[in-house]
């Protein structure tokens, strides 16, 4: 057994010393170089949710990721996205034996998944505390996302309306078991409150969801053509064209949704569908 161990996990940082354990929230500093271990459970808006907090809480010079693509993501970061970061910008699919912690390096296991303010507040848009200031000053790092040449290709082969409103529906087996699921008749309710010719755009996670809301509505529902429910290409071609609607109503609890609404150029009105009041 160890004497001594330091561990950065999330926002914390743990010591053991001679089996005794001390948790303490970490605080915004630089560090030069940032260690970021992804849980391979995390999906892409928890991912990247990560990345900009760690940009943001600690300005590194380098960014090293350890991104599983074998599970719940299965493409590298490189093949969804180009990241213009004002760092230096690494991804491993193997956790280095090298990375370790010091004064210039930290090694932070499963990071915040959800977007903290270095005041440690998490800021949602179902909590409705993102400020303009704390939107301006975040979407800078977002702005340096934007989506790979894999990713344009597959946007364009879908003909879009000069005018859409984003539609994200997360439900899925795995959000099932832990009573995530919402009805679908409350987002069915809210599209049909928009005058008759309104489009909407589709995000959602299996084809029954998609045939659910598109019998149930008298407006167009627009999918990428031959959509592919289980490609991740498909899944950020979705994130980029919802970023791009004028308005957006998402599933609550998602950071998926939450992610298109950070990458829009223009801030986006939106409603957020269901409540945690299942969850277990």
């Amino acid at each position: 057994m160890k004497i001594f161990e330091k561990k950065y996990i999330a926002r914390w940082v743990v010591y053991k010393f001679l089996g005794i354990k001390l948790k303490l929230k970490s605080k915004p500093v630089h560090v030069d170089t940032i260690n970021l271990v992804l849980d391979e459970n995390y999906g892409i808006g928890n991912r990247i949710f990560s990345i900009v907090n760690a940009i943001k809480y600690y300005t590194p010079q380098n960014l090293n990721i350890y991104w599983d693509n074998k599970r719940w993501v299965t493409q590298a970061l490189k093949d969804l996205f180009e990241c213009h970061f004002n760092c230096n910008l690494s991804e491993f699919q193997e956790i280095p034996k090298t990375w370790t912690n010091s004064k210039k390096e930290h090694t932070i296991y499963f990071p915040q998944a959800s977007l903290i303010t270095p005041d440690k507040v998490e800021r949602t848009l179902a909590k409705e505390n993102i400020t303009d200031d704390i939107r301006e000053t975040y979407r800078k790092i977002f702005s340096q996302i934007r989506p790979s040449e894999k990713i344009n290709k597959r946007i364009q082969t879908i003909s879009l309306p000069k005018s859409y409103i984003a539609l994200q529906v997360r439900n899925a087996p795995d959000w099932s078991e832990y009573g995530r699921n919402e009805n679908l008749d409350k987002f069915v309710d809210e599209i049909n409150k928009y005058p008759e010719g309104t489009n909407f755009y589709l995000s959602s996670m299996n084809k029954e969801t998609s045939d659910y809301i598109k019998e149930h509505t008298k407006h167009k529902i627009i999918e990428l053509p031959e959509k592919d429910y289980k490609s991740m290409y498909d899944a950020i071609a979705d994130l980029c064209i919802m970023s791009k609607a004028k308005e957006g109503i998402y599933s609550y609890g998602s950071t998926f949704g939450e992610l298109a609404w950070w990458l829009s150029d223009e801030k986006q009105k939106y409603t957020i569908i269901g409540s945690d009041k299942n969850w277990k």
